[in-house]
């Protein structure tokens, strides 16, 4: 062998290794060998190793008077990579050109089709990544025998048998060799990426948890800027910049003298992200298309940030020099734009559910029983002969309790306020039970001061009146006790009326009572605290009900400022 021939094997596997390359770092064709039974998958696997197979007819290497070829290389990676349709149809392309342009015989071109099928048969067990680059040379090299098996078979003279059996055995050195090399530099390739992929991932993730605290306040110029600080101390890369839609949110880092916050937009790239909804990576200055002459960056990637199916800004990550946007630096801008998006859409999913919540409490201020009005005005009527004192008190109560339901007050209270509001009805409920309604109060000092939802506890002595007490006949008995147990704020409210049916009680507890009092309430606790605190109700037909109310114990911040805690 001469150093003439060492030169073209050479240059034959380097063009494999180029392919092997090009091929590797094709998004579209890697997703081919994927998922290669597709029409459009196969289509595009064939015409790739067709042209492999065919330029490998003029990569030939001189080996005595005989031609070496490397086109089997390409037939046996179309059957690896996509299947017996795809090994059939390289086969069958590579074994019409050497039959219309080299006039061969038809041995060798049947050969041609037969190995492309066959090598395409291990396709159907395996998966792409399954197949090791040691597997492909295997199949090769059994390819490569069954080559040499038809030539022992068909040579005229032992002469063209020597000939062509040496030209054969180069020939399988140099197909197993270029099967080895290209699955080689796919599979390491894709573990390259798979390595800046767990780096981006694990840097995204870094970058999310710390950011989470701020974008769930909303996307606004003070989160992006925090969350921009952030990802460049993290990446440290040149320069990131969160936009909006339509103006520039945060920038950090070099450029930051013309790229300034709160001013329109000044790059091409992020207004076609915008616009196409897609990553864009940008490699030159004019790419970028920054105004600003003499702006540093040169490179970029910026990709779209979507709340639902709508752009609602950009990030971006720029360097520096051109085209030195690396895999990782695609993959870190991919990774922190789909987190920052899906917290993006929580904070708006927790800020509709914050109003949602603010309107029920609104609407819950707001209604007053027509008929506790009625009733109640009717009973102060009734005193303002008999009785003008009480008829009095009974006025100062239901005004109490009207400018409570009309005045736009803080979504949490103390439980001295809110107790005072409910005394102010039990005072008027009363009036109408008269002497039969007891009334026992039982309040530790310290859970006074403890913080609870407005309207918590309302709307639970109400349900305790009208659907316990009010049916019952005989001395009616309402209790309100709370405590505190390991640093939990209990409140009971019991009742001896005459009880929950079970079948009630299960609706109700299921959240599929008719009434909206109890159901508010628990929903309302549940989704301020947790699913672990909120009501239990507890009954026993005809004895009475027990509802018990559990949230954290909270001091009211002005008591905590007195004594010292802040």
């Amino acid at each position: 062998m001469t150093v003439f021939t060492l030169l073209e094997i050479v240059s034959a596997l380097s063009f494999i290794a180029m392919t092997a390359y090009l091929t590797a770092r094709s998004r579209f064709i890697m997703r081919c060998a994927r998922y290669p039974f597709h029409r459009a998958s196969q289509f595009s696997l064939i015409v790739l190793f067709a042209f492999l197979a065919i330029t490998g007819n003029y990569s030939t290497l001189p080996w005595d008077e005989s031609r070496v070829t490397t086109r089997l290389i390409g037939v046996i990676l179309a059957g690896i990579s996509g299947g017996p349709v795809s090994g059939f149809g390289v086969g069958f392309i590579c074994a019409s050109y050497l039959v219309m342009i080299e006039y061969s015989s038809i041995v060798l071109p049947l050969f041609i089709i037969a190995a492309g099928s066959l090598s395409g048969m291990l396709r159907l067990r395996f998966t792409f990544h399954q197949i090791t680059p040691l597997t492909g040379a295997r199949v090769a090299l059994v390819i490569e025998l069954c080559q040499i098996s038809l030539i022992t078979l068909f040579s005229d003279s032992t002469a063209t048998l020597f000939l062509n059996f040496k030209s054969a055995v180069l020939t399988m050195g140099v197909s197993i060799t270029g099967v080895w090399l290209f699955l080689y530099i796919i599979n390491w390739i894709e573990a390259e990426q798979d390595i800046y992929g767990a780096r981006a991932a694990q840097l995204s993730l870094d970058i999310a948890s710390r950011t989470l605290p701020f974008l769930r306040l909303g996307f606004n110029t003070h989160s992006a800027t925090i969350t921009a600080n952030i990802i460049y101390e993290l990446t440290q890369v040149d320069a990131v910049s969160i936009t909006g839609r339509y103006k520039r949110l945060a920038f950090i880092g070099q450029g930051a003298d013309h790229h300034k916050p709160s001013e329109p937009i000044l790059s091409a790239a992020v207004k076609e992200t915008i616009t196409s909804k897609t990553m864009k990576v940008v490699n030159t200055p004019s790419d970028r298309g920054c105004p600003f002459p003499f702006c540093p960056l040169k490179s970029s990637v910026v990709v779209p940030l979507f709340s639902s199916d709508r752009v609602i800004g950009t990030i971006e990550i720029a360097r520096v020099h051109e085209n030195t946007v690396s895999e990782l630096d695609i993959h870190i801008a991919d990774g922190i734009a789909n987190l920052l998006s899906v917290q993006i859409q929580l904070a708006e999913v927790d800020k509709q559910r914050k109003m949602r919540e603010k309107a029920e409490l609104k609407a819950l201020r707001a209604q007053i029983n027509p008929h506790f009005l009625f009733n109640t005005i009717n009973i102060i009527m009734s005193f303002c002969r008999t009785d003008p004192d009480k008829a009095r008190s009974l006025l100062g109560s239901l005004a109490t309790l009207m400018q409570r339901g009309y005045s736009n007050q803080d979504e949490l209270v103390t439980l001295q306020n809110e107790l005072a509001a409910i005394m102010a009805y039990l005072e008027i409920a009363m009036s109408r039970f008269g002497d039969r309604l007891d009334i026992a109060v039982n309040i530790d000092d310290e859970t006074s001061t403890a913080l609870i939802p407005a309207l918590s506890l309302q709307p639970l002595v109400e349900n305790a009146l009208n659907h316990g007490l009010f049916p019952k006949l005989g001395s009616c008995l309402l209790s309100i006790e709370a405590y505190i147990d390991e640093n939990t704020l209990i409140i009971t409210i019991t009742d001896n009326g005459v009880g929950i049916a079970p079948e009630k009680l299960a609706k109700i507890q299921a959240g599929h009572s008719d009434g909206v009092g109890l159901t508010n309430v628990h929903q309302r606790l549940t989704s301020l605290y947790g699913t672990k605190y909120g009501l239990t109700i507890t009954s026993k037909p005809p004895f009475g009900t027990e509802i018990r109310l559990r949230i954290p114990f909270q001091q009211s911040v002005c008591i905590q400022k007195e004594s010292g805690v802040l």
